[in-house]
């Protein structure tokens, strides 16, 4: 495709600044969302959501506070998405409806989103597909785009052109000349840009700690198939859901060895079927059974591709490793391979997932033990220097990592030749006023996490927004559970403490009540050694759901287990 570089006139009063925002994904690596405001023109890139570490019990998601656009919403001219990952599309279900803006973004993005809205039973009307080579003219702003290579298909840099200059936002990216998806990242046009000029660019700065280049996803799928070889019973393999060319490469590694391939986990199925649909898996005819179906097939004929790649606590990874999921059941002879890394905030459900699948006996393939497991979608430092190079900036902007990482990416630019007025150094909330002369960072709006918290993990039904700033309105139930060590049994009846709940004294019987749902919770998913991470989310899940049945309220809930 020959390139192309945007002239647009613009008939606007460029004394004024363009401010640009980021609601989330400066100094975070998750729930990317930025603004870029004009005037009375606003337009928005990505939508993402995050995850909740040990410190936010309860909370399943976090997604970016939009306090900001609440009284500008008549400004926004649209949603620009760069690709499919949840830390930038996740956030679109739980605040498009407030927005209710157009939607732009590439093909088999679109199919995720689409496939969001219809879960959430959301109109997919204002969701556009655009061609790469497309042009749109959004108010104050004249947007194209150009191909990158990623782990997800269809993902892409974004050009704005504005009253006071080119803006690059280039969210996750990579440079790999041999992509399973076969599509490269279009330097040249970076390269033609950067001729023409461009006073910022935003780079994903997530893996500026690893030098060089990255290896090519193409490397993946000989560890897949090394992998299934050395696997006498079921090969499980986890992986981002919305990996798509890693996806490619398990079911090509099944289809040589003969195995059936299942997919276990809702955002599995609901992404594989949407990436199938719209031609970017190839699938031999026979090779992907239902779920339903594996018990009728020998062990070492399959391979399963599950959901639980960061350990969550509810996934169907972590249900299987605790001996809870209706379909799989997994032991010695079996094998589970990790092609994800945690991401930051996830290392010890990550870690702790991986120590309850060895205790039980399964072979663990993950990067810290095995070689070429994963290979990150994100830019390494040399990377990061083409880019830079090829773009030749004015001005830089780290994105989509934490600030360790935005740290090493100014010194790398200033080892470049950058001085240190030029790279931005902000976080969440900084107004950054750009002028045609000057960028200052000038002001701040305050955010906060908004946090989801759903009636269970991963097969959500009724879903609602809290923020536990506000737990007064809710309150929070704790309850205490003493055990032996030895056995694995409770010791005496557990306790439950009512705060900004119920007042105790007036609800005895609710909360005996609820006393018998933690004995039977902890009963029914206590099995043998504890996972207790686990045991504490189903004891959480089971009191939420009866407290909510008789009181319609959804108390934050805190087990604490204590050994004796």
């Amino acid at each position: 495709m020959k390139s192309f570089v945007p002239k647009f006139s613009l008939n606007k009063n460029n004394n004024q600044p363009l401010k640009l925002i980021p609601l989330g994904g400066v100094g975070d690596v998750t729930k990317n969302m930025y603004i870029y405001e004009y005037g009375d023109d606003i337009i928005i890139v990505d939508c993402g959501v995050g995850f909740p570490d040990e410190a936010m019990p309860g909370v399943d998601l976090v997604i970016p506070d939009i306090s900001y656009l609440r009284d500008k919403k008549n400004k926004i001219k649209a949603i620009l998405i760069t690709h499919g990952h949840d830390d930038h599309i996740g956030g679109l279900p739980y605040l498009w409806p407030e927005l209710q803006v157009p939607i732009y973004t590439q093909k088999l993005t679109c199919g995720f989103i689409r496939t969001k809205f219809t879960e959430f039973g959301l109109p997919k009307n204002s969701i556009h597909e655009v061609k790469i080579s497309d042009k749109l003219t959004l108010g104050a702003f004249n947007i194209s785009f150009y191909q990158v290579s990623h782990s997800v298909p269809d993902s892409m840099g974004i050009v704005i052109e504005t009253p006071v200059g080119r803006i690059i936002h280039q969210a996750d990216f990579k440079i790999d000349w041999t992509p399973v998806s076969g599509q490269v990242t279009d330097v040249g046009r970076v390269a033609n840009l950067g001729t023409a000029g461009v006073k910022l660019l935003l780079l994903d700065c997530l893996r500026v700690e690893k030098p060089g280049f990255n290896p090519s996803e193409k490397s993946i799928e000989s560890s897949f198939e090394k992998a299934a070889l050395e696997t006498s019973g079921k090969v499980l393999i986890t992986m981002t859901s919305s990996n798509v060319s890693r996806m490619q490469q398990a079911i090509n590694v099944a289809a040589r060895l003969g195995r059936k391939v299942a997919l276990v986990g809702r955002s599995f199925e609901n992404n594989f079927q949407v990436a199938r649909d719209l031609g970017y898996l190839h699938v031999p005819p026979g090779v992907i059974i239902a779920s339903d179906a594996m018990s009728t097939f020998p062990a070492n004929k399959l391979l399963i591709l599950i959901a639980g790649s960061q350990g969550q606590a509810g996934s169907s990874l972590s249900r299987v490793a605790n001996g809870e999921h209706k379909l799989v059941r997994i032991g010695e002879g079996d094998s589970v391979v990790f092609s994800a890394d945690p991401i930051p905030s996830t290392e010890t459900e990550y870690n702790a997932l991986i120590d309850s699948l060895t205790r039980i006996g399964v072979n663990v393939y993950y990067s810290a033990v095995t070689s070429n497991l994963h290979v990150s979608g994100h830019a390494a430092a040399d990377e990061l220097k083409l880019m830079i190079n090829l773009a030749k900036p004015q001005y830089l902007m780290g994105i989509g990592g934490t600030f360790r990482h935005n740290k090493l990416f100014a010194k790398m630019a200033q080892d470049m030749g950058y001085k240190q007025n030029q790279v931005l150094d902000v976080e969440d909330g900084d107004i950054i006023n750009i002028l045609q002369n000057d960028i200052k960072v000038e002001g701040k709006i305050e955010v906060q996490n908004i946090y989801v918290d759903g009636l269970g993990v991963g097969d959500i039904g009724s879903i609602v927004l809290r923020d536990r700033r506000l737990m007064s309105e809710e309150g929070i139930i704790v309850t205490v559970i003493s055990l032996d060590p030895q056995t694995g049994k409770m010791e005496g009846e557990p306790e439950i403490i009512s705060r900004g709940f119920v007042f105790e004294a007036l609800a005895t019987d609710l909360l005996d009540e609820a006393k018998q749902v933690v004995k039977d919770s902890f009963r029914q998913h206590s099995k043998g050694k504890l996972d207790w991470r686990f045991l504490r989310k189903m004891i959480e899940d089971d009191l939420e759901k009866f407290l909510y049945k008789h009181t319609e309220r959804r108390p934050i809930i805190l087990p604490v287990i204590v050994e004796i």
